[in-house]
């Protein structure tokens, strides 16, 4: 029963919490073609901005963080490695780096006790 209650969670948030903000990527209508959400289980609840630069075949060439809430730095760099994972588009007529500010949400773990 909890995972259904936080799946719907995750579901909703992502469309609620996930998006992408604003860039190069957002002008010319890029789309975010990987179906992960932008609400993650994480150590804490924050969320951080990343504005990413994405190549000609739709993989996320780095990262850079602009904001957040977030002040575990483990914390950060999971999140880091989590927006690695989105994929774009791909296409030729795109500029060799393309950029995006794209804000991922953390919900924090819930601890199981077990007896």
């Amino acid at each position: 029963m909890t995972k259904l209650i936080l799946g719907t969670f995750l579901f909703f948030s992502s469309i609620s919490f996930g998006q992408v903000l604003s860039g190069d990527i957002v002008d010319e209508g890029r789309q975010v073609i990987s179906d992960i959400p932008f609400v993650v289980e994480g150590m804490v609840a924050g969320y951080c901005i990343y504005e990413l630069s994405v190549g000609r075949t739709g993989e996320v060439v780095s990262a850079r963080l602009v904001d957040t809430n977030v002040k575990s730095t483990p914390a950060k760099y999971e999140l880091r490695n989590y927006a690695f994972k989105f994929k774009f588009s791909p296409g030729t007529y795109y500029p060799k780096f393309h950029h995006a500010r794209v804000k991922i949400t953390s919900i924090k773990k819930e601890r199981t006790i077990q007896k």
